[in-house]
């Protein structure tokens, strides 16, 4: 009877301690991928604040990530990130009972390409586009805001996908 209690102990502890060996949180990546090179997107909506304000959210995103190391030299990177601001519009949701604008999105487009420098075929590339909410009479703080949010949105679905290798 003890001898089949430890025999289970025994067995049941290599098993949880087996099933935990080979996780990790670094994605989906292949070993070899390694290091990124984040070219300046270009901004084709010359909207004040918003190329400078994604390309710092961009980078501290992937450096707080820490699975892939940015490298400045495109030469050496295992991945080429690049794309364009598209554009960024205001987009009518929902109307008083005397048809005025009660809430707008602010969406923001994105246009991303994750190029593997091994193969030099995209890793993934996807237009994304994200909102933020603003209300209908909105100063320039609060769409600031709502694009500020839609660019948050933007740089983690550009981590996960990077990281996820999707």
């Amino acid at each position: 009877m003890i001898l089949n209690r430890l025999v289970l102990f025994v067995v049941l502890m290599m098993m949880v301690s087996f099933s935990c060996v080979k996780y990790s949180f670094k994605g989906a990546l292949p070993s070899y991928l390694q290091t990124i090179y984040i070219e300046n997107f270009e901004d084709l909506t010359n909207y004040p604040g918003v190329w400078e304000e994604f390309m710092q959210k961009l980078n501290s995103s992937f450096i707080s990530d820490n699975t892939l190391d940015i490298t400045e030299d495109a030469k050496t990177a295992d991945l080429i990130l690049r794309g364009q601001i598209l554009s960024i519009n205001r987009r009518p949701v929902s109307f008083t009972p005397t048809e005025q604008v009660e809430q707008f999105q602010m969406i923001t487009n994105i246009k991303v390409e994750c190029l593997n420098t091994h193969t030099q075929k995209p890793l993934w590339s996807e237009n994304i586009s994200r909102y933020g909410v603003i209300s209908g009479a909105a100063l320039r703080d609060e769409i600031d805001a709502a694009i500020s949010v839609a660019l948050d949105q933007i740089v983690d679905d550009i981590i996960a996908k990077t990281i996820g290798a999707w």
